[in-house]
């Protein structure tokens, strides 16, 4: 009985406040359209005969999150989407938000309520909902992170031998844009679905050099970022292209080595825990383990 009545309050707590959420404002704009509005509500209505994911839960989802974008400031919330934009998620600030809330706060209290039900002690259930919660708030933000490093990570590797290409592929005689359409043809991974973009854009009429530099907005990778601004340079002062991705790449390489050198550095540092805590206990019980019984038989 106690878990029906948990169940309820919550739900009804819910949906009251979607509905303050949801309730829309009349301006004087929806007040002239009149029927108009009512025409495009009526055509936006979901199909009935659709599943009830399409009719009820998606539209709830995108009402939510756009009533959570709006309330978001303009700081968090192009911060929110840089991140995802550079993990490589089509989703909203408001979608993200939407997930961390029911990770961080719904299902740690449905979770309480259960365990509530099952006759757990108080203490538990709060240790429980504790660490359920962290986990939800943070959750999600530290795979956000991760996977956002992870492709930037994916496109820094492979940046060298897309420029090598696109160096022979100038001095060959080909044009910039054509250089690029052939690394998109030859390289796998984000690189070439960002460079698709970027060259899918140029061609419907946008600036070279704006296209080339969101697509480093939506990289990340500051090494994409300086490429990019010397091509754009190059471009505008006259300078050789197929020269410029050639020292560019060549710093690129020269960095890649610098951070390979300092991994292996700092491998022998990494190595001294897993040697303390793992293969050290290990050498001791083999080495030590004959000698100890030999003077407990000594003893006998």
């Amino acid at each position: 009985m106690a878990i029906l009545i948990a169940l309820a309050t919550f739900v009804s707590v819910t949906l009251a406040a979607y509905g303050l959420l949801a309730r829309s404002e009349n301006t004087a704009m929806d007040a002239r359209l009149g029927g108009l509005r009512y025409q495009r509500r009526r055509e936006a209505l979901p199909d009935a005969d659709a599943a009830f994911s399409a009719r009820v839960l998606r539209p709830l989802v995108r009402n939510i999150s756009r009533r959570a974008n709006s309330v978001l400031p303009s700081s968090i919330s192009e911060r929110l989407e840089t991140s995802m934009l550079q993990a490589g998620l089509r989703m909203t600030a408001g979608q993200f938000l939407v997930i961390v809330a029911l990770a961080g706060g719904v299902f740690p209290v449905l979770a309480a309520v259960f365990l509530l039900g099952t006759g757990t002690s108080s203490q538990t259930v709060l240790i429980y909902w504790g660490v359920l919660t962290a986990l939800g708030l943070y959750g999600p933000r530290l795979w956000l992170g991760s996977k956002m490093k992870k492709r930037q990570k994916a496109i820094w590797r492979s940046l060298p031998d897309a420029f090598d290409l696109i160096t022979a592929s100038v001095e060959a005689g080909l044009g910039i844009d054509a250089a690029f359409s052939r690394v998109i043809e030859k390289v796998q991974g984000p690189f070439a679905a960002e460079l698709t973009r970027t060259m899918r854009e140029i061609t419907m009429g946008r600036a070279r050099r704006d296209a080339f530099q969101d697509m480093a907005n939506r990289t990340g990778v500051e090494e994409l970022r300086s490429l990019v601004n010397a091509i754009v340079q190059a471009e505008q002062m006259g300078i050789s292209i197929g020269t410029v991705i050639r020292v560019q790449t060549g710093v690129m390489r020269t960095k890649r080595r610098q951070k390979a050198e300092e991994a292996a550095f700092k491998a022998p540092i990494k190595m001294v825990f897993p040697l303390v805590f793992f293969i050290f206990p290990a050498i001791m019980v083999v080495i030590g383990g004959p000698a100890i019984l030999q003077v407990m038989n000594m003893g006998e």
